[in-house]
């Protein structure tokens, strides 16, 4: 049902996407790392859930100690005051990190639930704005009615953002539930005269599949499945000794897998490697 609401938008939506798209573009080195703060990327998951858990505690809290003042409980105008205003700002940054996180959101039904999840967000953190304009004047009787329908609105959307992470795997591990196959001894799985310098190389380990890249006399292999959102590191890039996925421009260090730029958020599964006589061998992977 979420799917045919949010279609007939769809323009918004990949609109949207390609002006937040060009935004970072744009702004070039400075908002790559603007792009890695709200993606995440330094702190192992994404970061839009984070202040939206700030909106969602901070909406109920206000709610609670508006019904509170309904029933009698005195003095409770500069606290509720104070709860809206940390809810709206909290508000805006989930509106902020949650752009950025969309701009790669892959097209299609994702794309549209995500941005019908937005849009009834961004209404909510309006009403909720409007409910402390109207406190803040001492139009408390309409302050208390749109804290109400912010609430309200907030919660849709809420339900909407657990719909999309739970069916479509939004913003997560997109490794976290394929098991990597274990080598404890070193396998070969390339002729060396094969993996040609700096060129991304799908390899398999079992039914595993891995990118291992040459650079000089090293070779290092990850798991070839970006954690972002499942692009094909293989058919990627390579800057120095990071790979660069072709979907989204996450990359990796092929080191160890860490996230070097967004919008991963996640880890590479990273695997010892090596040249031994005429063969590319994998061992791992490195916990």
């Amino acid at each position: 049902m979420l799917e045919r609401l949010a279609r007939p938008w769809s323009r918004l939506w990949d609109g949207t996407a390609g002006v937040m798209d060009a935004i970072y573009r744009r702004l070039g080195r400075p908002g790559k790392l603007l792009q890695d703060f709200l993606n995440g990327s330094w702190l192992g998951h994404s970061l839009h859930p984070v202040v939206v858990d700030v909106v969602v505690g901070g909406s109920t809290a206000a709610l609670l100690l508006q019904v509170l003042s309904w029933f009698g409980v005195a003095d409770l105008r500069v606290a509720i005051l104070w709860v809206l205003a940390l809810t709206w700002l909290a508000g805006l940054s989930a509106i902020v990190s949650g752009l950025t996180d969309f701009k790669d959101t892959a097209t299609g039904d994702e794309r549209h639930v995500v941005g019908l999840h937005g849009l009834i967000n961004n209404v909510a953190t309006v009403i909720l704005i409007g409910a402390f304009l109207a406190l803040l004047a001492e139009a408390d009787a309409l302050g208390g009615w749109l804290i109400v329908a912010g609430f309200a609105v907030l919660s849709v959307g809420a339900f909407i953002g657990g719909h999309v992470v739970f069916k479509y795997g939004y913003m997560v591990n997109h490794n976290a539930f394929e098991r990597a196959r274990k080598a404890k001894e070193f396998t070969a799985v390339l002729p060396a005269g094969e993996l040609a310098e700096a060129t991304p190389t799908k390899v398999m380990l079992g039914t595993t599949a891995l990118v291992v890249v040459r650079r000089g006399d090293l070779v290092f292999a990850l798991k070839e499945t970006c954690s972002h959102a499942g692009g094909p590191l293989a058919q990627g890039t390579v800057e120095g000794y990071t790979v660069v996925c072709p979907w989204h421009a996450s990359a990796f260090r092929l080191s160890d897998g860490a996230v070097r730029h967004g919008p991963a958020t996640t880890r590479q599964v990273a695997y010892r490697a090596r040249i031994n006589a005429d063969q590319v061998e994998v061992q791992g992977p490195i916990s």
